[in-house]
């Protein structure tokens, strides 16, 4: 019978021996703890939306294991691995879309690289726990010891680590937690919470009883007040009208709750999309080619760089980077550009032979021919190199007299 395997011994192993490391001492003398604080942050709609937009456009980033050049990615298992299945549970945009989702929530997000036992790698797994130690062992490598929501715990070397991070500032080790975001999220909160309560308080009908000749028995009063209640109050598809004879009076209360107007609700989630440098554009996915270029080159683009060199840094060795060989993420910056504006860039570049037949095809959103007909280079007759420039004008093109 084959034995079953739990998704965390899958990614691990089976548990090993823990031992008794020291903790890592860092400069700034703090404890070198790390406890999450972003399960408030994402329980905000507000804020769990800009955390979607961001992380939807951020997994649309290719990873590629390249050698020096960049149009030439390396046909190997790092390159296939990232590119279709980081992991078994994963797709590559799966992937992606879960490091940023962490990274922005928790503004620490980490990857385990697994290996196989010849230290090849087999996979990469976002790691998400709610504590994590650092710890050091005699020689000087460093580890982390994680805490899992289920209670479970497991050390790893921080070399088998890719580490994410946002606002890295006060610590030596963590990027700062996103707390002073609580009280934008609060403010959020209490407004939702508040149109909601208002919607309660104002659709039905408050106010006093009031029995103006009768001596009354406290208990009479509630028996009184009840049954007005029960008859006017509670009954469903009233018309909103009470009959009340002679002995009681009834003096409705308006309830007026105080909420956020539009503008002053659009400036409390504003703060919080710029928090995250993202606008309302981009939330609401009607952003232009200009507002689209400002997210990219001041929200995705920086990520595409931190990503490219922690996963640089953790995949290869010293020797392997200065022989070039690199982890990059990139995208097709110009798809979200108008048709004039990629016409003119053609019309701007074509000349200088820097665009081959598939990419000005795909640039315009159509099929490449492929082969060596699609990687011909389009360039005009005025742009020739300058070796042949004086051949080419005096019309014997190399040819002698």
């Amino acid at each position: 019978m084959k034995e079953k395997r739990s998704l965390f011994e899958t990614i691990f192993g089976k548990k090993k021996t823990e031992k008794e490391w020291g903790s890592f001492q860092v400069l700034n003398g703090y404890d070198a703890f790390f406890t999450s604080f972003g399960k408030e942050t994402y329980d905000s709609k507000v804020a769990r939306t800009a955390i979607d937009r961001i992380s939807t456009h951020a997994a649309k980033l290719t990873p590629k294991h390249i050698q020096n050049d960049v149009n030439h990615p390396i046909k190997g298992e790092i390159n296939y691995i990232l590119q279709n299945k980081p992991n078994p549970i994963m797709t590559t945009y799966d992937f992606i879309y879960k490091i940023t989702s962490q990274l922005f929530t928790y503004n620490n997000a980490f990857v385990f690289i697994a290996k196989d036992s010849s230290g090849m790698i087999t996979g990469f797994y976002p790691i998400l726990s709610y504590e994590d130690k650092l710890l050091q062992d005699k020689s000087g490598r460093i580890y982390l010891k994680f805490k899992f929501y289920n209670g479970r715990t497991y050390t790893l070397p921080y070399e088998d680590l890719i580490h994410l991070r946002r606002f890295y500032n006060d610590d030596d080790f963590w990027g700062s937690n996103n707390r002073v975001l609580e009280t934008d999220l609060e403010t959020a909160h209490t407004s939702t919470e508040g149109i909601k309560n208002a919607i309660k308080l104002t659709n039905g009908l408050k106010g006093i009883l009031n029995y103006t000749n009768a001596m009354l028995k406290p208990e009479d009063i509630k028996k009184n007040r009840d049954n007005f209640v029960k008859d006017f109050l509670k009954k469903p598809n009233q018309p909103g009208i009470a009959a009340l004879d002679t002995k009681a009076t009834f003096q409705e209360i308006n309830m007026k709750p105080i909420t956020l107007d539009n503008e002053q609700l659009k400036m409390v989630n504003t703060n919080i999309y710029d928090y995250f440098g993202i606008s309302e554009a981009i939330i609401r996915n009607d952003y232009t080619p200009e507002k689209w270029n400002a997210f990219f080159e001041g929200v995705i683009e920086p990520l595409s760089i931190m990503y490219g060199e922690a996963f640089t840094d953790a995949i290869f060795g010293e020797r392997a980077i200065r022989d070039g060989h690199r982890i990059i993420f990139t995208t097709h910056r110009l798809q979200y550009a108008s048709i004039d504006q990629k016409v003119r860039l053609l019309q701007t570049i074509l000349p200088y032979g820097l665009v081959t037949k598939d990419t000005a095809l795909e640039l315009l959103d159509m099929h490449p021919i492929g082969g060596e007909e699609g990687a011909k280079i389009l360039q005009s007759l005025n742009n020739i190199d300058s070796n042949i420039a004086n051949e080419y004008q005096g019309g014997n093109n190399g040819k002698e007299s």
